[in-house]
């Protein structure tokens, strides 16, 4: 089984594979160039939608859409990992989580209101180079100053809303605003001041619900002021929940898109935060576009806080948010700080908080599982080499697949019965009734099999030979097993099969290529 016999079939394979996608590229080119043509003389209403469609053709569009893809079914893959291992049935979880959502689609998009509106703050002042950690105090700011204006001051109906979120967007704005004359004119750190003003903001509005705006009456547990009047309250629009909030958030991505995409000062925000020192040679103020950046950015994170007092709170209680101005980073990081992309995102992740009910009512799954997904996503997105290697991986399976069907399955079948092994023998952690020999060697199996995994997943060989020394050890867990008095019929087959996969392979294997990084 030399190193040459090994690399036999892979350039072949590659060759007639990287031809293949060329000309798919090339064809996808092409077509949009005759797009590009034909919008040149179709008519004016039509031509917008034309260069749409042709956008929709570029690696640019698809690049960010598939990594995020790609990061949210690596998140889920891992989080069914975890669910078993803690004794849950995943799939029963996932049923239960997708099937609650769509029911109940209005909480769906009512939990990513506010998700959009923080998220496109993040992602606006990113846009600028900089990081907005401070939306979650922006959002109180904003709240607070709706709530006052909603119950103080009586306007007509159709006015009252508009007036509380304005002043919300206002007061936000002024909340991000200073952090930004901060970072232009005395170079104080963004995400140092914004974090400070978060918890500045949070207890100056806690101090104003609990002293002079507090509610009067009987004693309450949570400090809060009075409900603002049903004339500034913004209208439920679908079900139960869903308010017009919603729709003020897809005007607001739009906006943001249009000033980011079409505007000079949007052109003047990407340029200074692609290269500070070149847009300043170009003429371009950075330090007016970094104040104008985080001041907008804070709006947006305050008319965020402002929609849900109007259109669910009804007053300003103290410690309202569980954390959405935090969690618009996620959002915007998902989303590739992309306004659309962060709409999509929100929506994601207003789909797991709807759903994680139900996950948790009917598969009895912790609602903290919710957030272990959510941190798993941005962690899979946050690791650009990992899913890139992951992806590149998955790429090479499917030509190799494509050329040769026997030895692709094989390898397959094996990953599939390590990744089992590697959950079943960390279960048997567990069994310390059986002794320290069999606790050990359960451990042992454990990080071999994940290392056998990705050692398969590379199209490495020496994979091949970390699952038979894995059989192995499952032989001999059967025995210490057995001599312990338990049931290890199961043990002894998982051994069985994973060998006979494993002497297949190895038989099968010459010929087999190796990725990068896969030398004998």
């Amino acid at each position: 089984m030399s190193e040459n016999r090994l690399q036999d079939t892979r350039e072949p394979s590659n060759e007639t594979q990287t031809s293949l996608l060329s000309r798919i590229q090339a064809d996808v080119e092409q077509i949009r160039i005759k797009l590009v043509n034909i919008a040149e003389e179709a008519p004016r209403p039509i031509k917008p939608i034309i260069v749409a469609v042709a956008k929709l053709l570029t690696w640019t569009f698809w690049k960010p859409v598939i990594w995020a893809i790609f990061s949210v079914i690596l998140a889920v893959i891992t989080s069914a990992v975890i669910m078993e291992l803690s004794g849950y049935n995943s799939s029963e979880a996932f049923i239960a989580l997708i099937t609650g959502a769509l029911r109940q689609f209005d909480r769906v998009l009512f939990f990513s209101t506010p998700l959009i509106f923080t998220g496109l703050s993040v992602a606006f002042v990113f846009k600028s180079g900089l990081f907005n950690i401070g939306a979650e105090g922006q959002l109180y700011m904003g709240s607070m100053a709706a709530a006052i204006l909603g119950y103080i001051i009586p306007l007509p109906y159709g006015v009252h809303p508009l007036v509380c979120l304005a002043t919300g967007v206002l007061a936000g704005a002024l909340w991000g605003f200073l952090p930004g004359l901060l970072k232009a004119y005395r170079g104080a750190h963004e995400v140092v001041t914004t974090m400070m003003l978060t918890y500045t903001a949070i207890l100056f509005t806690q101090w104003l619900a609990a002293g002079p705006l507090k509610e009067p009456g009987e004693f309450q547990w949570n400090a809060q002021t009075a409900r603002i009047l049903e004339t500034a309250e913004l209208p439920t629009i679908w079900g139960n929940y869903l308010h017009a909030g919603f729709l003020v958030a897809i005007v607001c991505v739009i906006v943001v898109a249009f000033i980011l995409n079409r505007t000079v000062m949007g052109y003047e925000m990407r340029a200074v935060g692609l290269n500070e020192a070149a847009a300043e040679t170009a003429g371009i103020n950075p330090k007016k576009n970094m104040a104008l950046s985080l001041a907008i950015g804070g709006g947006l994170a305050g008319l965020a806080g402002a929609s849900e007092v109007q259109g669910n709170l009804h007053r300003f209680y103290n410690l309202w948010s569980p954390g959405l101005g935090f969690d618009g980073i996620t959002v915007a990081v998902l989303g590739s700080n992309n306004p659309f992309g962060c709409l999509l995102a929100a929506i994601f992740f207003g789909f797991l908080r709807a759903g994680g009910n139900a996950m948790h009512q009917q598969a009895h799954v912790p609602i903290e599982m919710v957030g272990v997904m959510q941190g798993l996503v941005v962690l899979f997105v946050a690791a650009p080499r990992l899913v890139q290697w992951m992806a590149d991986q998955s790429l090479d399976y499917g030509k190799w697949f494509s050329v040769e069907k026997a030895r692709p399955i094989l390898f397959i079948f094996n990953m599939a019965i390590v990744l089992y092994g590697a959950c079943f023998s960390f279960s048997l952690l567990g069994e310390t009734q059986l002794g320290l020999a069999f606790i050990g060697i359960s451990a042992a199996v454990s990080i071999l099999s994940i290392a056998a995994f990705f050692l398969l997943f590379a199209r490495n060989w020496r994979g091949i030979i970390v699952s038979l020394i894995v059989s192995m050890c499952w032989f001999a867990l059967a025995v210490i097993g057995m001599g312990a008095g338990a049931d290890t019929g199961f043990i002894f087959l998982v051994g069985l099969v994973q060998a006979v996969l494993s002497g297949l392979s190895l038989l099968l294997v010459k010929g087999v290529g190796q990725s990068k990084g896969g030398g004998a």
